[in-house]
């Protein structure tokens, strides 16, 4: 039996800040933790810090360097379960506090986080959509954001595609696979992008619907993120069923000068 949808994305996300986000309350700290030999390769990538507010949604607030040297100090001589007690919880706010007082924050973009519940629409369409293949022509016209498709891992697994008109590609996917081992078979994301001489023609969505019925076919949750104020793609991916999950709000601000 299929797990649900939600509850994959939502394991997901647990597993990313080593605590269930059910239990989560407004303003409170949450601390990701990873075993120790980890920490030796990536230094304070140990512990990483989120500040978790609540504004009717889930929202995570990244907190810069400073908070984070200062966390991975508490935390290297505890254990996990000492990490996720009470008590180490209340010494990571105030350091998160500490190291947030008389800096100046900054917002940088805003996000949405969508998935898709149920099964994707077909869309039709008068171009060609079909797997990309690593001999295919570089024919991209326009501002490219993501590297050529048929250079992207996905390409090889066959899970990246595009919209030909003729042999030329007008717009591509690529799927991202999560950071998270035991997700890879469970969750997909999409990094998609139309050419700017072909959009508002619903190549995008075309694309969008055939990535998405083919990674269900796959047994994967799909997920589609995009800048909180990018209506065409956050109106594409609902018109596909996509149902919005979070809004996500980063700061920045200068860390405090190591001690």
């Amino acid at each position: 039996m299929a797990v649900p949808a939600r509850e994959v994305v939502d394991r997901f996300y647990s597993v990313r800040l080593g605590i269930s986000l059910r239990d989560l309350r407004p303003r409170e700290v949450a601390v990701a933790t990873c075993d120790r030999r980890t920490y030796a390769e990536r230094g304070h990538g140990f512990v990483r810090l989120l500040w978790v507010l609540n504004f009717g949604d889930r929202v995570a607030i990244s907190v810069h360097p400073g908070a984070l040297r200062d966390v991975a100090r508490l935390a290297w001589i505890r254990t996990p379960e000492q990490i996720m007690a009470d008590e180490f919880i209340q010494q990571a706010r105030q350091a998160v506090l500490s190291a947030l007082s008389g800096c100046s924050l900054r917002k940088t973009a805003d996000g949405v986080i969508l998935f898709h519940g149920g099964r994707a629409p077909r869309v039709r369409t008068r171009a060609t959509i079909r797997a990309i293949r690593r001999d295919d022509p570089d024919t991209w016209v326009g501002e490219r954001i993501y590297m050529r498709a048929a250079e992207h891992p996905s390409a090889r697994r066959g899970e990246a595609f595009g919209v030909f008109l003729g042999e030329e590609a007008v717009a591509e996917v690529i799927t991202h696979e999560p950071p998270v081992a035991e997700m890879v078979d469970l969750m997909a994301a999409d990094g998609i992008e139309v050419s700017q001489a072909h959009r508002g023609q619903g190549y995008g969505n075309a694309l969008l619907a055939h990535w998405t019925r083919a990674m269900q076919a796959r047994g994967r949750v799909c997920v589609h993120s995009t800048d909180a104020e990018n209506a065409a793609s956050i109106g594409m991916a609902k018109s596909l069923g996509y149902v919005e999950y979070a809004r996500t709000r980063s700061v920045t601000c200068s860390p405090r000068e190591a001690d």
